[in-house]
């Protein structure tokens, strides 16, 4: 292809490469992240778990999966409002087991039915700067939890309510009402049987023995205990652990083969911010083979997995996600299972003493299989339905001795995604529960987003907060000038190379139009001479390679966009030491929250749901001002060219600076403000750093031109040098001169 004006396809193609690559990662973003609503009026819903999946159940059939409640006979337990447990499914029974005798000579089973308690007590404290974390309150059914809040964290700015990191929910379909509650118990295996735990508020199976202490029994027909199941559930204070400390015990003459089934995490929240996706995920950490950890300390975070994801393609068809069908012999070792949301983690791990030295036992022993567990139904006193992922947790068949007893115990943390917390106990670390921090935002970009750089970023942004400036929206400015400056000479010798190689073949630019003109009919000569030409004036190609540098910067603004996104340290955070907050007395909140959009103008309620951005009940000025500095940026960088566009090279142009300066700030506009300050300040210092670098290459002499050699003679044999010029005359004299002779 001719080469003809390359000064006008590299001021086009640089500028829209860069624009076409800002707007993937932006829909990268936002795309494939938000739950789809159901058609309006149907009131279906969707169960599975993973003894009772229908694979291809019609709406019908998975209403079906709950039983009705209904009244028990005297002498019969309550059907359970959860989905039913298939007696088929399962893991796999020991070898041991079938020398047992079978479940059916134990007769049915059953729980035995406890009465209904009016209240249960709860345990620990949701007061702020009280001796306990978080306050744990407690459910009849399963003697589950009825909901976890932590003391030191609002639900919102400014709100006197505590955050509930878990919340027990009644979803109902139709005439039909089931429960979420995590960490409940919700069945035993029994010879194959299942036998439910979990019960209903009518007819409960477990009863309160304690604060906190939980027991249930399983009986045949007649009444004649065979198990005895306790749950203790522990805190301590100025900790966000949880223990339970399970077990059950065998209360017949002879051996009993049971298996365990329990919730673990509930869904978190969704958050406070509607920008960017979902940022709920679920994560599992497992150990190593003992051929690459003789130890077995080490624990591996499998990849991230988005809630999203595991509810569109679960890793099973059954539900199956811990372990993956790809785990390694010896790597499918559980240590722990999360649910995490943006600032928040809910994660089950063994009961460990933290005050244990040495190597520890890090396997999850009372749950080796995870199952994923969808619900979905319409809340109590809501409208829209919603979906609710809770993972089962199932231990491996066990034989029990007769009178013997199995400890089943567990932990669980439940509080914020802090890097200063999760260092605090050694614990936490040793379980490798601090690899829940990920600043990562997923998409196309995920891959470079590296995380050594990101949390060598934050831990600058905690410098300059901690020691310098004491805002962490000035933080945010120096931290971008610290980078900027850092990545400055990369980006003045890019920028230089650009204008030079642009200056070049502007001048090149008559000399290739006569080119083209010569040889028209001629296009490898044209190639050559091009190429010819190309190489006398000293000009080279690898000048139009001066944006890649730029290119390769990518990745930081790209850790630093995810960083500040997803750091805990910037949630409820006001901007400038609270100015416009200390002027108003309290009354305006424009900056008070770097980790919500700015609110210029607060509305105090939703004036319109817009596609991607969601609801919309603030004006965001920050959003309208990047738009303006875009606008000047793009002027600025990019004059108007001396050369005759063609109409397609303007459209172009419009398209260009429509996508920078005004989609990118639409889709920012619900964006928090911290990152809408990171990218006012980087446009604006890249206003004022390109204006130097011009500057800078005003003052630069000129390069000196290549010395041009002689061309032959009639223009032809351009490319040949000048010895085979004076062979090729010499040969032609001698020539002449034996026709003369």
């Amino acid at each position: 292809m001719p080469a003809a004006e390359p000064n006008k396809a590299i001021r086009l193609i640089v500028p829209l490469a860069v624009a076409l690559l800002g707007l993937l990662v932006i829909m990268g973003v936002f795309t494939g992240s938000k739950t789809s609503a159901p058609p309006a009026g149907e009131e279906t819903v969707q169960t599975e778990t993973p003894d009772a999946l229908l694979p291809d159940a019609s709406p019908e059939d998975s209403v079906a999966a709950i039983p009705e409640q209904t009244d028990p006979p005297a002498d019969q337990p309550a059907t359970t409002s959860q989905p039913a447990v298939d007696d088929a499914a399962g893991d796999a029974v020991p070898a041991e087991a079938d020398a047992l005798p079978p479940a059916q000579d134990l007769g049915a089973l059953r729980a035995r039915v406890q009465p209904v308690a009016p209240a249960i007590a709860p345990l620990g404290s949701a007061n702020p700067g009280g001796d306990y974390s978080l306050l744990l309150e407690f459910t009849q059914e399963g003697a589950g939890v009825g909901a976890i809040t932590l003391a030191d964290y609002a639900q919102t700015l400014g709100s006197s309510e505590r955050y509930a990191i878990q919340r027990r929910t009644t979803l109902r379909a139709g005439t039909q009402e089931f429960t979420v509650a995590a960490l409940a118990a919700r069945a035993v295996r029994i010879g194959g049987v299942a036998v439910d735990l979990f019960g209903s508020p009518d007819a409960p199976v477990w009863r309160e023995t304690a604060p906190g202490a939980f027991e249930a029994f399983v009986e045949t027909e007649a009444g004649e205990p065979v198990l005895r199941l306790t749950r203790r559930f522990t805190i301590e204070p100025d900790t966000y652990d949880i223990r339970i400390a399970q077990r059950v015990e065998n209360l017949t003459g002879a051996p009993v083969e049971y298996q365990w089934i329990q919730y673990g995490p509930v869904d978190l929240p969704e958050g406070e911010s509607t920008y960017l996706r979902d940022p709920r995920r679920v994560w599992f950490g497992h150990l190593l083979p003992s051929e690459q950890d003789a130890t077995r300390q080490f624990v591996k975070r499998t990849d991230i997995r988005s809630r999203q994801k595991i509810i569109d393609k679960p890793l099973d068809t059954a539900g199956l996600l811990w372990p993956p069908p790809t785990a390694e012999p010896g790597a499918e070792e559980l240590v722990y299972a999360s649910l995490s949301n943006r600032y928040f983690a809910f994660a089950v791990h063994p009961a460990i003493n933290p005050d244990a030295s040495g190597p520890i036992d890090k396997r999850m022993t009372s749950a080796t299989r995870v199952y994923r567990t969808l619900l979905e139904g319409i809340p109590e006193g809501q409208v829209g339905r919603v979906q609710h992922v809770v993972l089962e947790l199932h231990a491996p068949a066990r034989t029990l001795a007769a009178g013997a007893s199995d400890d089943l115990s567990l932990a669980a943390y439940a509080g914020p995604l802090s890097r200063r917390i999760l260092a605090s106990q050694s614990l936490y670390e040793r379980l490798g529960l601090d690899a829940l921090i990920v600043y990562n935002i997923g998409g196309p970009c995920a891959f470079c987003t590296f995380q050594p750089l990101a949390r060598g970023l934050l831990w600058f942004l905690g410098v300059f907060h901690d020691y310098i400036v004491f805002d962490w929206a000035l933080a945010i400015m120096v931290l971008v000038v610290f980078v900027r400056g850092a990545l400055h000479p990369i980006t003045k010798k890019s920028q230089i190379r650009m204008q030079r190689f642009s200056k070049q073949m502007q001048g090149l630019a008559p000399k290739q139009k006569k080119l083209q003109e010569k040889y028209k009919d001629d296009p490898k000569r044209l190639q050559q001479e091009m190429a010819r030409l190309m190489k006398e004036e000293g000009i080279d190609f690898t000048g139009a390679l001066g944006c890649l540098p730029m290119f390769l910067q990518t990745p930081v603004w790209i850790a630093l966009y995810a960083m500040l996104y997803y750091a805990f340290d910037l949630r409820h955070e006001p901007a400038y030491f609270g100015l416009f907050q200390q002027i108003s007395g309290g009354s305006w909140g424009f900056l008070a929250d770097l980790s919500a959009p700015d609110r210029f103008i607060d509305f105090g309620k939703t004036i319109v749901t817009l596609p991607m951005l969601g609801a919309i009940s603030s004006l965001n000025i920050l959003p309208l001002l990047l738009g303006i500095v875009f606008y000047l940026q793009q002027k600025y960088l990019t004059p108007p060219t001396s050369a005759t566009l063609t109409p397609e090279q303007e459209t172009q142009q419009k398209i260009v600076k429509l996508m920078m300066v005004v989609m990118f700030p639409l889709f920012m506009y619900q964006a928090p403000s911290g990152l809408s300050i990171y990218f006012i300040t980087n446009s604006t210092l890249g206003i004022l750093e390109s204006r130097y670098i011009r500057a800078h290459i005003a003052k630069l002499p000129e390069p000196e031109p290549k010395k041009r050699k002689p061309r032959p003679e009639g223009g032809g044999g351009g490319a040949q040098r000048p010895r085979k010029r004076v062979l090729n005359e010499s040969s032609s004299g001698f020539k002449d001169r034996k026709k003369k002779r």
